[in-house]
């Protein structure tokens, strides 16, 4: 089972995120108590994109932006 989690993240907006099999889970510092889910379809390719990001030192918030304006990311509303 695929699962990464991806944690002291150099941003200004993001605490925490995981990436699973056809989900990630985002947790904003604004409250690090909420954890927001988005269906994901193709979940190990925006693993990469989320690894390649940190390595380049890009922002992360910009890129999770980018997927949901995009429509990668579709949140899930309970």
């Amino acid at each position: 089972m695929f699962v990464k989690t991806y944690e002291n993240l150099d941003s200004s907006a993001l605490f925490r995120l995981k990436v699973d099999k056809k989900s990630v889970y985002v947790v904003y510092n604004s409250n690090i108590d909420k954890e927001y889910e988005f269906d994901c379809e193709k979940a190990e390719e925006f693993d990469e994109k989320v690894s390649k990001t940190l390595q380049n030192k890009e922002s992360i918030g910009k890129l999770l932006h980018s997927c949901i304006k995009q429509g990668e990311l579709v949140p899930v509303t309970k």
